[in-house]
């Protein structure tokens, strides 16, 4: 009988990589998809899995398309189709910061953790749960290395908060799960400019506004998203883990807002503009107040000036733990966005 690893959220940033490092090591993967048919499902999957540097096409074989939905009963699948399931990497997830958003994304984190708890209890009963969540359920004290076992404290929205109550849900289910927290990830590697720039418009955007309210010396902690991926596949190998929540981070190996700047701008002159003022910087001009509100809602996360302690994923799975530094890869992954493209971001609804 081939034991086979359920991932959730497959066409997703995060859920693809997985998907294509999974493979990698021969393992055979489900990927729950939303579709009408098993042909839109193959055919969105593997769109997405096409786009990762480390997809091959003899993997194909290796991962399953199933069509669901993580806020349905069951996920919405077959009784009995979840049988030979042995790990559930629950990658699915609705990470809009806008409020406006406020329903939908706690509908799709909230409600597919209890969804998640319900598989595994009704219908993959010896699975591991593998829970993505997200560094950011945390963000005080402010200037500090957080570690895993910090209480939920400092700013939040509703994507932190639906994540805080996600996390909790999984932990009072009692079940064989374990928590894991990605700081900022970034697409490095990955052929999707859509994907490239669902986090870095801001940055762009930053160009167009010059002057921004933000601390020079916060620090920043970002991933790539193949990183991230491979830790999640390394933890996912080892039948005993130490503990029970992670962080995939820079750590130490945060950089400061001003030294990323000086790298980014190094590599995209159009950006020079940037200069970091301090949080309580004042913009006046009536132009340059539209650029910054939808800024506003990444700006408390940003001026936190918080990293996140990895060294228990360190002494989890060796090197493959310690994150690239983001000096080599964010002006390239930044290059690809154009103003235009950034300001469509910015106003998507």
């Amino acid at each position: 009988m081939t034991t086979r690893t359920l991932v959730t959220g497959g066409t997703g940033l995060i859920g693809g990589e997985v998907i294509v490092a999974l493979a990698g090591e021969g393992r055979a993967v489900d990927a729950l998809v939303r579709a009408g048919s098993d042909d839109e499902a193959r055919q969105r999957l593997f769109d997405r899995l096409e786009k990762s540097p480390a997809w091959r096409p003899e993997l194909a074989p290796l991962v399953e398309p199933v069509i669901g939905d993580t806020t349905r009963e069951l996920f919405g699948a077959p009784a009995g189709r979840f049988a030979d399931t042995r790990t559930i990497v629950h990658c699915a997830a609705n990470t809009h910061f806008a409020d406006r958003e406020d329903e939908a994304v706690w509908t799709t984190n909230v409600t597919g953790a209890h969804t998640l708890v319900g598989v595994a209890r009704a219908a993959a009963r010896l699975a591991r749960v593998v829970f993505v969540s997200t560094a950011s359920v945390v963000t005080a004290p402010e200037g500090a290395c957080l570690r895993e076992d910090a209480p939920f404290a400092g700013y939040s929205n509703t994507y932190t908060r639906s994540k805080r109550e996600a996390e909790a849900i999984v932990r009072r289910s009692g079940l064989d799960a374990v928590i894991l927290r990605p700081s900022i990830v970034v697409s490095r590697g990955v052929r999707d400019r859509t994907m490239a720039r669902s986090i870095l418009w801001a940055v762009p955007i930053m160009g167009e506004l010059g002057d921004v309210p933000i601390d020079p010396d916060t620090r920043i902690d970002i991933v790539p998203v193949d990183h991230v991926a491979r830790a999640i596949v390394r933890l996912v190998a080892k039948p005993v883990l130490s503990h029970r929540t992670y962080h995939i981070s820079a750590g130490e190996g945060a950089h400061r807002f001003t030294e990323l700047c000086e790298h980014v701008i190094r590599g995209n002159p159009a950006l020079h503009r940037i200069r970091p003022l301090g949080r309580h910087a004042k913009v006046s001009d009536r132009a340059r107040a539209r650029l910054l509100r939808p800024l506003g809602e990444y700006l408390p996360f940003i001026n936190a000036d918080v990293r996140y302690a990895n060294e228990r994923l360190v002494s989890e799975i060796g090197a493959d733990g310690v994150a690239p530094s983001a000096l080599a890869y964010l002006p390239e992954l930044i290059g690809q966005i154009s103003r235009r493209e950034a300001i469509d971001e910015m106003q998507r609804p």
